[in-house]
């Protein structure tokens, strides 16, 4: 059976917060890994391929799975169109500095930014995306005009923050499950960024994790004490990322705010809400 719903990001805009939520609901259905990225990287596998990774759920699930990618990636409008022109989208905004820079200190985290030169100029001048993907009015349009506002639901973070269970709630009824059910853990934090001291220890842990969880599964790693020797691992061997990364210069996050002004314009009106906030923080 096909996808009702994906969820499209945009990246590092509180997809993880949300991917929880859905999940939460014993009426939706979603892929055990996540994201599938099908309709930006994939596409060569095939609808086939593509509907079988939801095909264990109920005949009356509501299926969907999210990948970030595809709020920003060329052509994928039209390939989620041409596979379901009625599926329902799901996308998530927040300020647009705040996730240039969330999308840094995640890319520093995964040892994508070479080590020499940690700061967000750098890579600003050196990354399109970083200010690319932030252009939300530009990439929601094109949205829009295939689906129509109708079947497509934005959250913005702002909203997550002060009314998580309202924002939870939203997102049930726009995918037609009970929107009573109330999920655990709305206000939890997710995603907390942080870099290795040294890959090679890193790679080790990891090993010995995956290697016992093969052999015995969850419940021996817990008896061998596994989640605490991964707490003393992360004391030792973690550093947060914000401790590595220098601060940006005012003027750099002036002068991103000044080029998204135009943009956050044209999406406060579509939106009907007043996004000053993200123009001047």
């Amino acid at each position: 059976m096909k996808m009702d719903f994906i969820g499209i990001g945009a990246q590092k805009c509180a997809s993880t917060w949300i991917s929880a939520v859905l999940r939460a609901h014993p009426g939706i259905a979603m892929p055990a890994d996540e994201p599938l990225d099908f309709f930006s990287y994939r596409f060569e596998n095939g609808y086939r391929w593509y509907d079988v990774q939801v095909a264990s759920a109920s005949a009356d699930a509501c299926r969907g799975e999210m990948s970030q990618s595809y709020f920003h990636e060329p052509g994928v409008v039209e390939r989620v169109r041409e596979y379901r022109d009625d599926i329902k989208i799901v996308v998530s905004l927040r300020d647009p500095v705040e996730r240039a820079l969330s999308q840094h200190r995640h890319l520093v985290r995964l040892g994508a930014v070479p080590s020499a030169d940690l700061s967000f100029e750098t890579a600003l001048a050196t990354n399109p995306t970083y200010r690319e993907q932030g252009l939300y009015f530009r990439h929601l349009s094109r949205w829009l005009e295939a689906f129509g506002q109708d079947r497509v639901h934005i959250t913005l973070m702002d909203d997550i923050r002060t009314d998580p269970d309202h924002v939870a709630r939203s997102l049930y009824r726009f995918l037609g499950v009970d929107d009573d059910y109330a999920p655990q853990d709305l206000n939890e934090t997710r995603n907390e960024s942080y870099v290795v001291r040294s890959r090679a220890t890193h790679r080790v842990m990891g090993g010995l994790s995956r290697t016992v969880r093969s052999v015995g599964g969850e419940t021996v790693w817990r008896s061998l004490g596994g989640s605490s020797l991964r707490r003393f691992y992360r004391k030792l061997n973690h550093r947060r990322v914000i401790d590595v990364i220098p601060d940006p210069d005012p003027s750099t996050l002036a002068e991103l705010r000044a080029f998204y002004a135009a943009d956050l314009g044209q999406l406060g009106a579509l939106l009907q809400r007043d996004l000053t906030t993200w123009a001047n923080p």
